[in-house]
């Protein structure tokens, strides 16, 4: 296990996204028609066009007027300083507030099974091979598991050096030549791990708002780590240096800083977040840090009846092989559920 004090520097093998940024302009259009002409058949095309330029004009003002033609019948709001290609594909339908009580669905007869002995730090999803792979913390009992994503049975785990509590995890890269990164919580340290052998490759150091490491996802479009670290900030690292390359504050539907996000997960252009201490999953975006919805999901598995289990709070949240099913578990969670949440997708 790496010590402190042998710290190499970092190779990634990931493929640098160097497309521009597509900037985003709304169409002009303009019409001319010859006004001579005194037959009445001449001027059905004119009329044609003028309304659907009618029909097209009052669309846009009444969706506002921040869409471009590309985003109708999508409803996304489109940021001309930001990547389109993170805008594709659904989307959020409609607004979720915690207020609204249970805004999600669970799927199956029964949920999976999950190890009541891992602390859950980190959970993440490979499409590719269709594996969960999970990281579990505290001192002297830190590990890294592959689950199986059918059953959530245990496959395998790896113990981490006693000195370090493990946090989030990541898997990214391409098929075949996968890797699993994962921050550790106050020791600044991070480990790349080669997915399919669970094999410590090599590490890093890093820093954020509080110096510590808590949650971490990917965006593969922009080619950026998403890291929280219990602060309101989302820090944005490149996924290459792994250096920081901004920090975006998150700001609840209440107005109040999001503090204490955990786990992260990234998904057609958003941040899930679920929340420590507070059973309630945010989705934020990424460029404003407005959180859009938020789920209330204290009816998932109860506090009191979790307490009766020896189980401790929500940590973990990861896709799935399903577009808009998630996998979500917690930290000595003796099961783990498949959920659909309302209005995203």
């Amino acid at each position: 296990m790496v010590q402190k004090d042998e710290v190499q520097p970092l190779q990634i093998d990931i493929q640098s996204n160097n497309e521009d940024d597509n900037e985003v302009t709304k169409p002009e259009t303009s019409h001319t028609h010859n006004g001579n002409s005194s037959k009445i058949t001449a001027h059905i095309p004119l009329i044609i066009c003028a309304s659907i330029s009618l029909l097209f004009i009052g669309y846009f003002i009444l969706s506002g007027g921040n869409r471009s033609v590309d985003a109708i019948g999508s409803q996304a709001p489109v940021d001309t300083n930001t990547n389109i290609e993170t805008y594709m594909g659904p989307t959020i339908q409609f607004t979720v507030y915690k207020q609204n009580g249970t805004m999600f669905q669970t799927l199956g007869d029964h949920y999976l099974m999950h190890d009541r002995h891992h602390f859950t730090q980190g959970l993440t999803y490979s499409r590719s091979s269709n594996v969960l792979y999970q990281s579990n913390g505290l001192f002297g009992k830190s590990t890294v598991c592959k689950l199986h994503a059918e059953t959530g049975e245990t496959l395998e785990c790896i113990s981490m050096d006693k000195r370090f509590f493990a946090e989030g995890m990541q898997v990214y890269g391409k098929p075949g030549r996968e890797r699993l990164i994962q921050i550790t919580w106050k020791s600044r340290i991070g480990f790349i791990y080669n997915a399919d052998t669970l094999e410590m490759m090599s590490n890093f150091t890093f820093t954020t708002t509080k110096n510590e490491g808590w949650g971490i996802c990917y965006d593969d479009v922009n080619h950026e780590f998403i890291v929280s670290d219990g602060s309101h900030y989302l820090h944005f690292w490149d996924a290459d240096s792994l250096k920081e390359k901004r920090r975006v504050a998150v700001t609840r539907q209440n107005g109040k800083k999001a503090l204490k996000m955990n786990e992260l997960e990234f998904v057609n252009g958003k941040v899930l977040a679920n929340v420590w201490y507070e059973d309630v999953i945010l989705l934020i975006d990424p460029v404003s840090g407005d959180c859009q919805s938020e789920y209330d999901m204290s009816s998932l598995w109860p506090g009191q009846d979790r307490r009766k289990n020896g189980a401790d709070v929500l940590n973990g949240i990861s896709i799935s092989n399903q577009d808009g099913i998630f996998y979500i578990t917690g930290k000595n969670w003796d099961r783990m559920f498949r959920v659909k949440l309302d209005g995203f997708f």
